[in-house]
C-alpha cells in the first residue's frame, strides 16, 4: 500500500533530494507544503502517514489533535521543541529527530566560544582592527583567565556535552556536570564528576556550557540563583536553546558584573532584536543559532531524515524516537536496523 509523506516548511519549498535518495525502491507519494498558519499545517498533515517538518513549523497540541492517521513526525534537527511531543504521544504518533547529525559541529562551537571568551578574542579583534595597540588595548587584555587547570561545568550530559568534555579535557580542564538523569557510570567513563545541584555547578565552574534540551521542565532552568552563584571571573556559554535561560536575568547579571561574560549562539526570541542589550555588551560573543552548521552536517541531516523515513516505510522503528513511551500505544514494529 502506497504511503503518503507530507513535507512541511514555514517558508519556501523544501529540497528533498537527499531524503528521496534514501527512499529508492519504496512505494510512497511525497507532497510539499508551505505552512504559515495552524490551519495550513492541519491541512498538510491530514491524510499523511509520515510528516517531515523540514522548516521549523510549529506543531502544537491543537494541530496534532486535529489530524488523524499520522504515524510519525520527523525533524531534520537535533532540537524538537517546536513540536508538542507530549501531545504526539497522546495521539500515538512517534516524534523522530536527527540525533547526532551535528554533535561535532555544536560541540566545536561550544569549545570555540569557551576559548574566545577566555582570550577575549572578539574584543581584541575589534581593537586591533581599529589600530589601538596602546593603553586601551593593554587594559582590555587583562584580566585574562587561563584555560588549563580550570573547571568546566556542563549543564546536562548528553552526546554533545560528552563531546565538549572530551575536547576540553585535552586543554587540561577539569570537567563537572549536573544531570539528574545520568547514570553515574557514564560520568565515570568520561572522567566527569557529577554535582548535586545547578547552584553547586555554578559556584565551582570557571566556565559553564549549557546542553539541555528545551521542554516544559527546562524552560528558564538557568536564572537569577544560578548567575548569583557564579564566580565573578567565570564565563557562561549557551549553544542549545535560548529559552532554557531567563534572558532578563542574564542581562541583569552581566550588567551587575556577577560574572565575566558570555558566548551565546541562541536567544529567547529568534531572530533576536538588534536592540537586545546582549548585543551591545563588549563581553558577550553572539552568533546566529549557527552552532550546528557545516557543509557536512547539512548533508547528514537530509540523509538521516531519509534513512529514518525509509525505516518507517519498511515497517520498522526509527533509530531516534524522542518519545519512546509511545511504543506502548502503537502497533509492534521490528527494531531499527543500521542502513
Amino acid at each position: 500500500m502506497t504511503q503518503r509523506i507530507s513535507v512541511i516548511t514555514s517558508s519556501g519549498e523544501a529540497d528533498t533530494t537527499l531524503i528521496e535518495e534514501q527512499l529508492q525502491g519504496l512505494d510512497y507519494e511525497l507532497d510539499k507544503y508551505e505552512c504559515s498558519s495552524d490551519g495550513e499545517t492541519i491541512e498538510a498533515m491530514t491524510g499523511a502517514d509520515i510528516v517531515i517538518n523540514a522548516g521549523g513549523v510549529e506543531i502544537s497540541r491543537e494541530v496534532i489533535e486535529e489530524t488523524e492517521g499520522v504515524q510519525a513526525i520527523l525533524v531534520g534537527s537535533h532540537g524538537f521543541n517546536h513540536i508538542d511531543h507530549e501531545a504526539a504521544t497522546d495521539q500515538s504518533i512517534m516524534v523522530v529527530n536527527a540525533a547526532g547529525f551535528c554533535t561535532e559541529e555544536v560541540s566545536n562551537h561550544a569549545v570555540v566560544m569557551i576559548l574566545a571568551c577566555a582570550k577575549k578574542l572578539t574584543q581584541l579583534n575589534e581593537l586591533t582592527k581599529a589600530g589601538k595597540w596602546g593603553a586601551e588595548t593593554r587594559n582590555a587584555i587583562m584580566p585574562m583567565v587561563p584555560i588549563y587547570d580550570q573547571t568546566l561545568g556542563l549543564v546536562a550530559f548528553g552526546n554533545i556535552a560528552r563531546a565538549v568534555a572530551r575536547k576540553m579535557q585535552a586543554f587540561g580542564m577539569d570537567v563537572i556536570a549536573y544531570d539528574p538523569y545520568l547514570p553515574p557510570w557514564i560520568a565515570r567513563e568520561y572522567r566527569v564528576r557529577l554535582v548535586g545541584s545547578l547552584e553547586e555547578l555554578a559556584a565551582e565552574s570557571d566556565f559553564v556550557s549549557v546542553h539541555t534540551p528545551l521542554n516544559r521542565q527546562t524552560e528558564k532552568l538557568i536564572g537569577v540563583s544560578f548567575f548569583r552563584a557564579m564566580k565573578q571571573t567565570a564565563y557562561f556559554v549557551n549553544t542549545c536553546r535560548g529559552p532554557v535561560v531567563d534572558e532578563a536575568a542574564l542581562i541583569k547579571a552581566l550588567d551587575d558584573g556577577e560574572f565575566a561574560g558570555a558566548g551565546l549562539d541562541v536567544f529567547e526570541e529568534e531572530p533576536t532584536s538588534p536592540d537586545n542589550p546582549l548585543l551591545k555588551m563588549d563581553n558577550v560573543i553572539a552568533t546566529p543559532h549557527s552552532a550546528g552548521s557545516s557543509n557536512m552536517s547539512r548533508i547528514r541531516s537530509g540523509v538521516q531524515v531519509g534513512q529514518e523515513t525509509s525505516r518507517l516505510l519498511r515497517g520498522s522503528l526509527p533509530m531516534s524516537v524522542v518519545n519512546p513511551e509511545v511504543r506502548h500505544s502503537i502497533e509492534s514494529r521490528p527494531a531499527a536496523m543500521n542502513m
